[in-house]
């Protein structure tokens, strides 16, 4: 794994940004992979992460993988140009 530290990613976007041309906002996914303390373990791949959206849900605030999680359930990150960037740890994977 391709681990870069939280200051080389944003060196790296703040690059992109200035040499490359303007982008679709698509281009940012945020992502969650599953805690092992969940309950709902199980539904993936041991630290597999997933698309997911934030709705409007008293209980259930995300969706992905087919189902619907509590922030509580999953570790946050987002994807910027192919790097998830893990919101926890600061840490970041291709």
């Amino acid at each position: 794994m391709n681990e870069k530290s939280y200051g080389e990613v944003l060196d790296e976007m703040d690059h992109q940004a200035k040499y490359q041309p303007a982008t679709n906002q698509s281009d940012q996914q945020l992502v969650a992979r599953i805690k092992r303390s969940s309950k709902y373990w199980s539904q993936t791949a041991p630290n597999a992460w997933f698309d997911v959206r934030v709705v409007a849900d008293d209980y259930y605030q995300l969706r992905g993988n087919n189902n619907n999680y509590r922030f509580s359930d999953v570790i946050m990150g987002i994807r910027i140009a192919g790097v998830i960037m893990d919101f926890k740890t600061g840490k970041s994977s291709k």
